[in-house]
């Protein structure tokens, strides 16, 4: 059973910003964790779809935040793809990508970006493509057996 759109949107968006996580100003220095509010992603990709009007209408498209924190920028990301290319939700998941350094976060991202009642594959992808590992160190494989300059020249826009 896939995930409308309208289902989809509705989780992503009304997920529990931030939630259940303790954020104190020690964590926030040693973390540098900064949260973007959701009508400031949206601003943000709408100028950048502007300034690349195809980049939500080819289902094949990467994307990858390097600190994507809740997957606030990542569901967004989703919903676009989904609704500008009409794509399903475990195309839109296959094509992108994050890393964040702190484990709950990864755990929120994942739940944010598996949708409602996700399915085993979606769940699959999911493990594989949203990852807890610093920004700075990482190899940016994605468990491909590829090099990094070849993720970056084939996968990254």
């Amino acid at each position: 059973m896939s995930v409308t759109l309208s289902k989809y949107t509705e989780h992503a968006r009304n997920f529990n910003y931030m939630s259940g996580i303790e954020r104190d100003r020690l964590r926030q220095k040693e973390t540098a964790e900064v949260f973007t509010p959701t009508c400031f992603v949206q601003q943000i990709l709408d100028e950048e779809e502007i300034n690349s009007p195809d980049m939500f209408t080819n289902e094949n498209k990467t994307y990858m935040d390097n600190s994507c924190g809740d997957g606030q920028f990542l569901s967004e990301i989703i919903i676009r793809k989904m609704k500008r290319s009409g794509c399903a939700l475990v195309q839109a998941l296959s094509t992108t990508y994050g890393v964040e350094l702190m484990e709950d976060n990864v755990k929120l991202c994942k739940e944010r970006l598996a949708g409602p009642n996700p399915t085993q594959e979606i769940l699959d992808i999911l493990d594989k493509n949203i990852v807890c590992h610093d920004a700075l160190t990482y190899d940016y494989s994605f468990g491909e057996l590829i090099g990094i300059e070849q993720f970056i020249g084939e996968k990254l826009i």
